[in-house]
């Protein structure tokens, strides 16, 4: 995917910020919450954190068990946090790296276009050598890489139907 100008540089920096993000070891949190557990590691009550943030404790409590089941939005935990004296860190970390990514959906889509077409050459007595294939998906892939983003991403019917 070759980008020019201001876009390439933005798209740089952000795939660096990502990749920092790669070996960042996500801790699994407390079975109650981080709220309810910061705040009982902190010797504070429900009603006194309800206090602070002029809530009663009922409502922590009910925030709490959102927190846990995980249907708290981000502006309530944040606002918890801030009660808390604390910093609400949030982010979506790939599993892998944008480029890897990319190059595996590339990859995929290569295999499923490959696959089609050599269907219909199979029928038409015309197969590639297994070296032959493996050209062609580098080659496909490489094509579908430096298309249009949109399309690398479409769901295809061979997906939505499996």
């Amino acid at each position: 995917m070759k980008k020019s100008g201001v876009y390439a540089v933005a798209l740089k920096q952000v795939k660096a910020k990502i990749s920092d993000l790669l070996d960042l070891s996500v801790p699994k949190p407390p079975k109650n919450g981080w709220v309810r557990s910061i705040r009982e590691a902190l010797g504070m009550s429900g009603a006194q954190l309800g206090e602070r943030l002029n809530l009663s404790r009922n409502q922590v409590s009910i925030l709490e068990r959102k927190e846990a089941d995980e249907t708290i939005t981000l502006k309530q935990l944040k606002q918890l946090a801030s009660g808390l004296d604390a910093e609400l860190v949030y982010a979506i970390v790939p599993r892998q790296s944008i480029d890897d990514m990319i190059e595996a959906r590339a990859m995929e889509l290569a295999k499923q276009r490959l696959a089609m077409s050599h269907q219909s050459m199979f029928l038409e007595a015309q197969q590639l050598t297994s070296e032959q294939q493996q050209q062609a998906l580098v080659q496909l892939a490489n094509e579908i890489k430096t298309g249009s983003n949109r399309d690398l991403w479409k769901v295809s019917l061979q997906e939505k139907y499996q």
